[in-house]
């Protein structure tokens, strides 16, 4: 029995209240007003892949606070009826959180949701750059005023890297948000309008900056606001990692033990995959779970995320690192690797000093 936790990513829809340029979802799937039925997610979560081991079930979208109140409320009831040991929580943008939305955080969530942020190439429905900024911090900072914990995970795009440190400095130390994760950056949109995938069907994602240039940038600014940020009590996850501790990057080897549900019916593993065609392994409306646990696309990621680490097994950083997001190449050319090899060295300096 795998004891590892499991994780469901569940896209209650697509549709979202932000445009993002470089999303994984599709233009007509954000725009679209889909909702998952709940026979879908029964369907979904009836199987022994979720049994005998931790599991964490994460409401996303598009934007999943957009289906309401009533409609959230049912599918937490209609998950907990399935699953009464999994954990649940949401991923939500901040664009728009109202008195219900810090409630249900509150009272299925356990007082925590997380949430994405990006510098650059978000905007607010109507084109405003500005407006989708102000909205997201205003979000956030209700959340934290009502005592629900949200971290963000902000995409490193090539926009944050060369605004240079200070102006995500900004940023953070302008908000009430004490946590704080970092995440390579990829362009979806170009990866949609030219898909190419491995023959394992894992898809082959542009970057929008080098590895380098990420972790040059986190090490700066840890060197620059380091000190202004432990002062007020923010916790950057990168700048805070142990040696022995678990990697704590999204999606780090992940394929054995993630899924995710598109409101149709359709099922991948990684949920950055949600609207990836080549990465689908079946609809459990059409058969259940089974046939997509068994399915072969799904062993060949498997097998595909473990090979992806063969260039780390010399690595004396391995055995915590994990290879980072398994979503990306290990390295891309630039001297650097996506687990962050010099931040690891100095992290490893650190503790023998």
């Amino acid at each position: 029995m795998d004891t590892k936790e499991a994780v469901g990513f569940i896209n209650v829809t697509r549709q979202c209240n932000v445009d993002c340029k470089r999303c994984y979802l599709t233009e007509a799937h954000r725009a679209a007003k889909e909702r998952l039925p709940l026979p879908t997610l029964e369907r979904f979560l009836d199987s022994g892949f979720w049994l005998g081991r931790p599991v964490t079930l994460i409401w996303e979208g598009g934007e999943p606070s957009v289906v309401g109140q009533a409609a959230m409320k049912a599918y937490c009831d209609t998950a907990r009826s399935a699953l009464s040991h999994a954990h649940q929580t949401m991923v939500t943008n901040c664009f728009n959180v109202s008195s219900w939305l810090i409630d249900l955080a509150h009272d299925e969530f356990e007082g925590r949701v997380e949430t994405t942020y990006a510098f650059a190439h978000k905007y607010s429905l109507s084109g405003d750059a500005a407006h989708y900024q102000r909205k997201f911090l205003s979000g956030l900072n209700a959340f934290w005023d009502a005592g629900v914990e949200c971290p963000v995970n902000v995409e490193l795009n090539i926009e944050t890297i060369q605004a240079g440190p200070a102006a995500l400095a900004a940023v953070i130390l302008g908000s009430k948000c004490r946590v704080w994760e970092f995440d390579v950056s990829v362009d979806f949109r170009s990866f949609l309008s030219a898909p190419a995938y491995a023959a394992s069907s894992v898809p082959l994602l542009p970057l929008t900056a080098s590895y380098a240039q990420v972790w040059d940038f986190l090490m700066r600014l840890q060197a620059e606001w380091g000190a202004a940020f432990q002062d007020q009590g923010i916790v950057i996850g990168a700048f805070h990692q142990q040696v022995g501790q678990p990697n704590n990057q999204f999606n780090v080897a992940c394929e054995s033990r993630f899924l995710t549900l598109n409101p149709d019916g359709i099922v991948t593993t990684n949920p950055l995959y949600s609207d990836l065609a080549g990465t689908f392994l079946g609809n459990v409306n059409e058969g259940g779970m089974e046939p997509i646990l068994l399915s072969s696309r799904r062993k060949a990621r498997v097998l595909a995320d473990r090979a992806r680490t063969t260039p780390c097994r010399n690595c004396i950083h391995a055995h915590y690192c994990k290879g980072g997001p398994s979503h990306v190449p290990v390295s891309d050319g630039s001297g650097e690797c996506s687990g962050g090899r010099s931040m690891w060295d100095k992290i490893l300096e650190r503790s023998c000093a």
